[in-house]
């Protein structure tokens, strides 16, 4: 391998933008001599473990809203709407990140456990009480944009009962099943 020219290191130092178009371009025209190959390398492998942290953090967040709405009777009438829509954000970047990168879905499976606890010491702080140590849900479950943990009150119903001032009623589904 050639050694990198000291002008393209010293330009991945000064203009990241710059220097990375430029390495675009010469791996496109073949011209390996001018490419800074460490910095290029260590960019490569810093892509994915920015998707790896990005998954974390979704399926982290996912699991704190999960646990919000199925535990938090105190604010669920109040904050719901909002929970779920961050859960419907959380998992829309899970499977946005999993559509590009299909061999990051076992990473997810790795880390569901330490993103559990992460999310349930969270949750506890917030809710005032003890959770299960336990996940209770699937990964699918988690990652399911039509499944929501137990609830007063069912997705796409709240309007009109409240509207019509009927009182919620809680959806129940068996542990580690999906609704139908």
């Amino acid at each position: 391998m050639a050694k990198e020219p000291a002008a393209t290191h010293q330009l991945y130092e000064s203009d990241f933008a710059l220097w990375l178009e430029q390495q675009s371009v010469a791996l496109k025209e073949r011209r390996f001599a001018a490419l800074d190959w460490d910095n290029l390398a260590e960019e490569i492998e810093g892509l994915v473990r920015s998707d790896r942290r990005a998954l974390k953090s979704f399926l982290q967040n996912a699991l704190l809203h999960m646990l919000e709405l199925a535990y938090w009777e105190a604010e669920r009438e109040r904050n719901q709407r909002q929970w779920r829509d961050h859960l419907i954000n959380a998992r829309n970047g899970i499977a946005n990140i999993i559509e590009d990168s299909p061999s990051l879905e076992n990473y997810l499976a790795e880390i569901l456990d330490a993103s559990y606890e992460y999310a349930c010491r969270r949750a506890e702080n917030m809710i005032g009480c003890q959770l299960p140590q336990q996940c209770e849900w699937t990964l699918e479950q988690v990652c399911n944009d039509t499944f929501y943990p137990n609830t007063a009150i069912s997705p796409g119903k709240t309007k009109r009962r409240r509207a019509a001032g009927m009182s919620a009623r809680s959806r129940h589904y068996p542990k580690n099943k999906t609704p139908d």
